[in-house]
């Protein structure tokens, strides 16, 4: 009898606790119970990823730059060169034994990083256009005599506007990137 109980029992209290983390995890309920929470969140992640896409942005910028000295350097009789060593050890400790395989593993990563860059941009872009949206939806139903509320939201919409700002300025850096590896794929190391 007692073990029909304490089944029942804890059958009630899960089926309570999956009932209250639901209702917790609706949106209108945490915007009902912590206003502006989700938008200070979004941000805080827009910002990490705007500083990830930055990044990854100066790795590419410096394996294409590998790729321009590689083709006017190109050749197994190269010097070694401590500089290239450290910005690319394993392409510098190969390149000399077989450099089409050397620049081949360097152009895939340069592809590679390239379409990593564009996927994250096109998430970023599509997070602060969602932040946005959501804020001009909030600020229309806020009641017009909360002044701190409105002061929140023309930071959070300028954070928004330098973030798509930066975002324009990395687009533009990457279709360089892009015609620049583009080139190499046409003109390629031929020895």
């Amino acid at each position: 009898m007692n073990s029909l109980r304490a089944g029942k029992f804890l059958l009630t209290a899960g089926l309570l606790i999956v009932l209250a983390q639901g209702l917790y995890q609706f949106p209108d309920l945490q915007d009902y119970l912590f206003p502006g929470s989700d938008v200070e969140l979004s941000l805080h992640t827009a910002n990490i990823e705007s500083h990830k896409i930055e990044d990854g942005l100066l790795s590419l910028i410096t394996r294409v730059d590998y790729l321009k000295w590689f083709m006017a350097h190109g050749g197994p009789d190269q010097k070694f060169s401590v500089h290239r060593m450290l910005s690319s050890p394993f392409s510098e400790c190969i390149r000399p034994l077989s450099p089409r395989y050397c620049w081949q593993v360097n152009f895939y990563l340069a592809q590679k990083n390239r379409v990593q860059m564009e996927r994250k941009l096109r998430y970023l872009d599509a997070l602060l256009k969602n932040i946005d949206v959501n804020l001009r939806a909030r600020s229309s139903h806020d009641n017009p005599a909360s002044l701190p509320k409105k002061a929140a939201v023309f930071s959070s919409m300028n954070q928004i506007k330098q973030l798509q700002e930066q975002c324009m300025v990395y687009s533009s850096k990457l279709i360089e990137i892009t015609k620049q590896l583009t080139w190499f794929e046409n003109n390629g190391y031929k020895n």
